[in-house]
């Protein structure tokens, strides 16, 4: 059932003069067509109507840009603020949003003031269970969720992104070790050292080399072993091991 299907569905035939109102500005909002002070118009009346309803009309307008390209940044920054400022009714339909779109930037951004720091990792650990490492057309929900993880501590947040050190995307993987890295999870570093044997990206094999260093996260001999060979060779090394299997730049103690 599409959206407009689900409004008439609750409506009927003879829904009341509110619920077609609705109705009737969703459709406006979604039509990059309309005159833009007419579709301004009703993002203003369903923002001021502030039912769930009408925060899920609202969340599909981060699918499509407009011309003139400030007038498509004015729109969206008003749902934004809006919507971020909604509390409780909001919540729930920009969780649904979050799961079907890949327009997540500004919908992440609306949680993120919705709810709070435990339950926002939540609900990231919970789109990147529902993600694979497997190639993807647009694999950009999964690394904004990556990324959104990264100012954030949660000892959720390591096991949940392990899987993705070995993502196709190579994006998803340099944003996987950058948000690993800034947890406290020293039980991370073989996979990390292990990804630095086999990586091929030059840029996730220098943050990995520099992260550990900076970290002094002991390594297994095992991990150890299978980057010897690739230590010597990166440009922001040599790197070697010290005595308790940290990552040290070579002749530092």
């Amino acid at each position: 059932m599409g959206l407009f299907d689900f409004f008439k569905a609750k409506g009927g035939a003879s829904g009341d003069a509110q619920e077609k109102a609705l109705l009737r500005h969703a459709e406006r909002v979604l039509d990059k067509r309309a005159m833009s002070p007419d579709r301004f118009a009703s993002i203003e009346y369903l923002c001021r109507l502030g039912t769930e309803e009408a925060w899920r009309a609202l969340l599909p307008r981060y699918n499509f840009t407009v011309d003139p390209t400030i007038t498509d940044r004015e729109e969206k920054g008003y749902i934004l603020e809006a919507i971020s400022n909604a509390g409780e009714s909001a919540v729930g339909p920009v969780k649904e949003y979050l799961l079907k779109t890949n327009s997540v930037n500004w919908p992440l951004k609306m949680l993120r003031a919705l709810v709070s720091e435990e339950e926002f990792v939540s609900e990231m650990v919970d789109i990147l269970s529902r993600e694979d490492t497997n190639y993807q057309k647009n694999p950009e929900r999964k690394i904004q969720a990556i990324i959104a993880l990264e100012e954030l501590q949660d000892p959720r947040v390591a096991d949940a992104l392990l899987p993705f050190l070995d993502d196709v995307s190579e994006d998803a993987r340099f944003h996987t070790v950058r948000t690993i890295l800034a947890q406290d999870a020293p039980s991370t570093a073989d996979a990390l050292l292990e990804l630095l044997a086999r990586e091929d990206s030059m840029r996730i094999k220098t943050t990995l080399a520099d992260g550990l260093h900076e970290r002094g996260w002991p390594c297994s001999e095992a991990a150890r072993e299978k980057v010897a060979a690739v230590l010597p060779r990166l440009p922001n090394g040599p790197f070697s091991f010290d005595a308790d299997g940290a990552l040290k730049r070579a002749g530092r103690r």
